[in-house]
């Protein structure tokens, strides 16, 4: 039951909470049991030197994550409302912090500990998100904006003195991926589809069977499958790819600023100990190109294994 009179109406800033509860959008860090239950098992956990684990920890995880998403809300009139889309959201305010603690620690060992903090808390965002299970935009929104940040420092750094031909194949590789990337994230199983011949199986992250089913990728939020098999495989390859051109054209670009060989780049930095900006961006680059290669490779042993389920 609501607290709610039935005369009353909410203001721009109130919303009725799931038990039935009138909550002001200032109130989300109030009355946080689930986080606070969890927090108490992590210490207890540390404390006896044992690991968490089992259903129970998952499901107090997931409350987590539900109840932070229930409590993201906008003053609206008549009652605030959800954000849409609240992990996309939080991936761009993370992102955005973690780049500007990078474009200010120029010091090479604090560079590499925030790239390692930020590639470690993704990984982890990875395993939780299949391990839970739970479907989430963050990762999505991860890869899209790291993206359009990447290549504002391509726009800045490498295209004004870029040859036209590299930039119209840069430019080319781009669209390539950005295609690729929104048909893997949009496209769902037709419903009309014969099951009896590409197989159908269960996805226990989309709750639901899907036809020609792979694996559930987190990076796209859904599965991959025959509605979308082939447009992930071309976003893998493509982005890999256009990882590494990135990379490498920035490095080539401050060597040749510098008047420098990249070895003789790479020794300049050991030796002052600092990473300008944007370098930290290719060795981000870098390793986002190597873990799509593992996911490519991966794919790619799966193709093998069961081609049948590849349709081109």
């Amino acid at each position: 039951m609501s607290d709610l009179e039935d005369d009353e109406e909410m203001n721009c800033c109130e919303y009725v909470r799931e038990d039935g509860e009138v909550r002001h959008v200032l109130q989300c860090f109030c009355e946080c049991n689930d986080l606070d239950s969890l927090a108490d098992d992590c210490i207890k956990s540390c404390c006896e030197g044992r690991m968490l684990e089992g259903a129970a920890y998952r499901e107090k995880l997931r409350r987590v994550f539900h109840s932070c998403g229930e409590r993201a809300r906008l003053p609206w009139p008549g009652g605030a409302v959800p954000i849409p889309w609240p992990g996309a959201w939080a991936a761009v305010a993370v992102l955005w912090t973690w780049r500007r603690l990078l474009g200010i620690s120029t010091w090479l060992p604090w560079v590499m500990f925030w790239l390692l903090l930020g590639v470690g808390h993704l990984l982890w965002m990875h395993l939780m998100f299949l391990t839970l299970p739970l479907r989430s935009e963050y990762l999505v929104s991860w890869i899209l904006v790291s993206i359009v940040s990447l290549y504002e420092d391509y726009w800045h750094h490498v295209w004004p003195r870029q040859k036209w031909l590299w930039c119209i194949i840069s430019h080319l590789l781009l669209l390539e991926v950005l295609i690729s990337f929104g048909a893997s994230v949009v496209l769902r199983p037709k419903r009309e589809q014969d099951i009896s011949i590409t197989g159908s199986f269960p996805c226990r992250v989309c709750g639901h069977s899907i036809p020609g089913r792979d694996h559930h990728c987190v990076w796209i939020n859904q599965c991959v499958g025959s509605h979308n098999h082939r447009s992930f495989v071309l976003f893998l390859m493509g982005l890999t790819l256009l990882a590494w051109s990135y990379a490498m054209m920035l490095l080539f670009e401050f060597g040749a600023r510098a008047e420098m060989t990249t070895l003789e780049l790479f020794a300049s930095i050991w030796k002052t100990q600092r990473v300008l900006s944007p370098l930290e961006g290719a060795i981000y680059a870098t390793a986002g190109g190597v873990f799509t290669l593992v996911l490519l490779i991966a794919q790619v042993m799966s193709i093998s294994s069961f081609g049948h389920q590849l349709v081109w």
